[in-house]
């Protein structure tokens, strides 16, 4: 069985696209003060309460900038002989790591970017592909289902999964 490896915290945002969002951060920030300051010099007869809309896009772009430039964890998806383990996700990534001697079947859906594992013990757990992109996903997939058929597991297709 072939191992597969995703570093999916490799995909940043260049070094530009960081600093022309920080731009934008500032230049909306700084027109939001303005519009509330040039009503209180008497500059422009604009209600202050229009400078909600300028702080708000600010706001906004600068949550959508810092989350581009802070540096998360090491963000994987690796499938080997021995495990399936992974950490993924947009806010508190957690590490997972399954065993596939205690994977008893594998749903995998058509319709959907998700793989349900159903463990000898009754429980279940269910890997959710949506936050990567459709390529690596579709690929993890894929190597899912080939690594469950080479380890004699049950595969279960269906169109959507049960809540």
């Amino acid at each position: 069985m072939e191992n597969l490896f995703y570093n999916l915290s490799e995909e940043e945002f260049s070094k530009s696209r960081k600093i022309l969002l920080w731009i934008f951060v500032v230049l909306f920030f700084l027109g939001g003060v303005y519009v509330a300051i040039s009503h209180l010099l008497g500059i422009h007869e604009i209600d202050p309460v229009l400078s909600i809309a300028p702080f708000s896009i600010s706001l906004i772009v600068g949550i959508i900038a810092a989350f581009a430039s802070i540096k998360r964890k090491d963000i994987f998806f690796s499938i080997d002989e021995e495990k399936i383990e992974f950490r993924y996700g947009l806010i508190r990534p957690k590490k997972y790591s399954f065993p596939w001697s205690n994977i008893q079947k594998m749903v995998l859906p058509h319709k959907e970017r998700k793989a349900k594992l159903i463990f000898m013990d009754g429980s279940s757990h269910v890997i959710d592909l949506s936050y990567i992109q459709r390529k690596k996903s579709t690929a993890i997939r894929k190597h899912l289902y080939h690594a469950a058929k080479y380890k004699n597991l049950t595969i279960e297709k269906v169109t959507h999964l049960k809540k």
